[in-house]
């Protein structure tokens, strides 16, 4: 009897531990995902800040006499500004020949300067005719299919007898890092060209296929969390 009533009673505190366990468990998970991609972004944006802001933010703070927040990143961006506006001139493009001339006549400094400037490039995209089009092309194997960018013409004085005369120059970026890849020498007739523009993409490079063209935010009226689900 004693048994029974001591089952009576503890069964229903264990289911209700249980919910409450499962319960505070969701709100755990839920926070977790709510809360963690803000998190990570803020704090990374702010350190971004902190050293973009502390550059030339220590001198010109010193020169003004006054700790002035964003004043570093303000004055690095009109280095930047003046820099390229120097570069866009006759006596600035001649400089910044001969400076990339004697970077890469130099033992050591040679590799780092080229590694950093053409990560520079397709970060930037500097130049903007480098990528022509998108297209598919088997790789790495047949019947698998990637997406790569069109760079230009093979040249045809390098291609020895019995190739194809219309190769063609295809890089394949990898995901999620698109400054490396590999670079392919196909037939023009191997490739299958793409409605997608160059940024699309790289977007769906870089997402591993999670962001794809036309891919479009819920409509404002629609509440931000309607199709969450609660994690169990």
């Amino acid at each position: 009897m004693k048994s029974e009533r001591w089952n009576k009673i503890a069964m229903p505190i264990l289911d209700g531990l249980s919910a409450l366990y499962t319960l505070l468990r969701s709100y755990f998970l839920t926070g977790i995902i709510v809360f963690v991609p803000g998190a990570v972004t803020l704090y990374i944006t702010f350190h971004l800040f902190i050293f973009a802001d502390s550059l030339l933010g220590n001198a010109v703070n010193k020169a003004l006499g006054a700790q002035i927040p964003g004043v570093g990143l303000f004055s690095t961006m009109m280095v930047f500004m003046f820099a390229g506006m120097v570069a866009q001139n006759v006596f600035g493009r001649r400089f910044i020949s001969w400076l990339d001339i004697s970077l890469q006549s130099l033992p050591g400094v040679r590799s780092l300067y080229n590694g950093v400037k053409q990560v520079s490039d397709v970060l930037f995209q500097r130049k903007a005719e480098e990528f022509q089009r998108v297209v598919l092309v088997q790789f790495p194997m047949e019947g698998s299919w990637a997406l790569g960018f069109v760079t230009g013409d093979f040249p045809r004085s390098f291609a020895p007898g019995g190739l194809p005369s219309d190769l063609i120059c295809v890089f394949i970026p990898t995901t999620p890092n698109p400054t490396s890849g590999y670079m392919l020498v196909v037939s023009k007739s191997r490739v299958i060209d793409t409605h997608f523009d160059i940024e699309d993409a790289m977007k769906m490079i870089i997402s591993g296929g999670m962001v794809t063209p036309g891919s479009q935010a819920p409509a404002p009226e629609s509440p931000i969390y309607e199709d969450f689900t609660i994690p169990r």
